[in-house]
Parts: structure tokens; C-alpha cells; sequence
């Protein structure tokens, strides 16, 4: 349950009234624009870590002895697989999500617990 503030017109006085929801908080439609923005953010973090790991790799050429900007470059390339797994995995809790029954210990509202979506994006469950 949430709260609602409402200013009174006529008074001017703040009234609180209970805001109840139209739809489940974790419904179908709010978690696929949650992914939506969360697939867009990996992209951008893949993109911005493969720039930088060009930048550095402009300097490694430059000079082939700079130790700490062939580090940085191999530390750019792990965060764009980083963010390219994690696409992967946003896409596969949604693929199971989608698929309904193959997803275990849901709740009484039909859907997974944070548990549930925590252990799939770890891929401790099938």
C-alpha cells in the first residue's frame, strides 16, 4: 500500500489518502520495461568500455612499454564481456520467465521471488 498526498484546494491543508495500485507492482509489462532499460544500459557500458579500451590501445602503440595502459586495455575488455554476460542473463530470466512453469518456488501472486530471479541470473537453476 502506498501513500498519496493531496492538497486540499480550498483549505490549502495536506490530506493523505491510500494510493492503491491499478496493477501488480511486478507485473508482466513493468518487468519487460525494467529489462528494456536494463539491456540498453549494458549496451552503453559495452560500448563506452570498447572506446576507452581503444583509447588505451592507441597509447600502447605509441609506447609499447607502458605496463599500466596495457592493464587498463585487458580491464576495458573483461567489463565489456562483463556487460555483454549480463545481457545474456537478462535475457535468459526473461526467457524463463516467459516459459512460466519451468521457474520454481513461485510466490502466491504467480510470480518468482528476488531469490528465485537471483539464483536463475547465477544459473543455478535449469
Amino acid at each position: 500500500m502506498a501513500w498519496n498526498l493531496l492538497r486540499n484546494l480550498r483549505t490549502g491543508e495536506i490530506v493523505v489518502s491510500n494510493y492503491i495500485l491499478k496493477r501488480p507492482v511486478m507485473d508482466v509489462n513493468r518487468l519487460q520495461k525494467s529489462a528494456k532499460l536494463l539491456l540498453k544500459n549494458c549496451a552503453d557500458d559495452r560500448k563506452v568500455a570498447l572506446e576507452v579500451h581503444e583509447y588505451f590501445k592507441r597509447i600502447v602503440e605509441d609506447n609499447p612499454q607502458d605496463v599500466a595502459s596495457k592493464g587498463l586495455m585487458v580491464d576495458c575488455l573483461k567489463l565489456a564481456q562483463t556487460s555483454g554476460n549480463n545481457a545474456i542473463k537478462i535475457i535468459n530470466i526473461l526467457s524463463k520467465l516467459a516459459a512460466g512453469g519451468e521457474v520454481t518456488g513461485e510466490t502466491a501472486a504467480g510470480f518468482p521471488s528476488f531469490n528465485d530471479l537471483a539464483a536463475l541470473s547465477d544459473g543455478q537453476k535449469a
